[in-house]
């Protein structure tokens, strides 16, 4: 499975296996005599549908938002930008999967570009190795309708080893 790309696409990972465990719960329940200590056992599955439609709602919401990464990647102007350093940070209460024997938190940069004599900012979706310099200046690809709407290419960044 591949990292998520954004805090959306993980939540609604964790959501939809929490709601897919519960409402299993809650139908082999119904189906095989659970002894249960205060409750029905249908009670299960009343909290896994909700957790699966919000899980679900998130992944719809997170895939959309990437399928507009792509279309700025394709469709979009592309403008340099320059990173902030001060607002890169690592994000330790996520880990995915291992290298090695230690988990990988991800990273993410904020960068400002301009256009049209103003200046915008975006951060970038999680970067999965640690960004390098700061006097980086990766390109940014921005919807010239809406010059908010932007995307850090992750591939023009550099990297530590």
């Amino acid at each position: 499975m591949k990292p998520p790309k954004s805090y959306e696409s993980l939540l609604a990972v964790i959501l939809l296996i929490l709601g897919g465990v519960f409402t299993l719960l809650g139908l082999a329940a119904e189906v095989l005599p659970l002894p249960m200590r205060g409750g029905e056992p249908r009670g299960f599955a009343l909290w896994g549908l909700p957790l699966l439609l919000f899980g679900a709602g998130l992944l719809w919401y997170a895939r959309r938002r990437e399928r507009l990464w792509a279309r700025l990647r394709t469709e979009g102007r592309a403008v340099q930008g320059k990173l902030v350093p001060e607002a890169t940070r690592r994000h330790w209460y996520t880990s995915w999967g291992s290298g090695g024997l230690r988990k990988r938190n991800p990273w993410t940069v904020m960068c400002i570009y301009r256009w049209e004599e103003r200046t915008y900012c975006v951060r970038s979706q999680f970067l999965w190795r640690k960004p390098g310099g700061f006097e980086q200046r990766p390109t940014v690809y921005l919807d010239p309708l809406d010059p908010r709407r932007a995307w850090i290419d992750p591939e023009t960044l550099a990297y530590e080893v």
